[in-house]
């Protein structure tokens, strides 16, 4: 039971540091943070699988056209 309780708390720790290296890269707003984390997630994908992933365009901080009421 040990065991799990360690690989459970490592667990936690590897996602927190992980967190907090995305959170200081891009931002800690939630806007910025998520698609972050994403890209990062693909960057470690991308390491451990050894593939290429295709990457996708963050998306642009301009604010959406606002059209015209009918």
């Amino acid at each position: 039971m040990r065991f799990i309780a360690r690989l459970l708390w490592i667990a936690l720790f590897v996602l927190a540091t992980y967190s907090w290296m995305v959170a200081f890269q891009y931002g800690f707003g939630w806007s910025q943070f998520q698609p972050g984390f994403k890209q990062e997630w693909r960057n470690v994908a991308t390491v451990l699988s050894g593939k290429t992933v295709p990457e996708v365009e963050p998306p642009s901080s301009a604010p959406a056209p606002v059209l015209p009421k009918k």
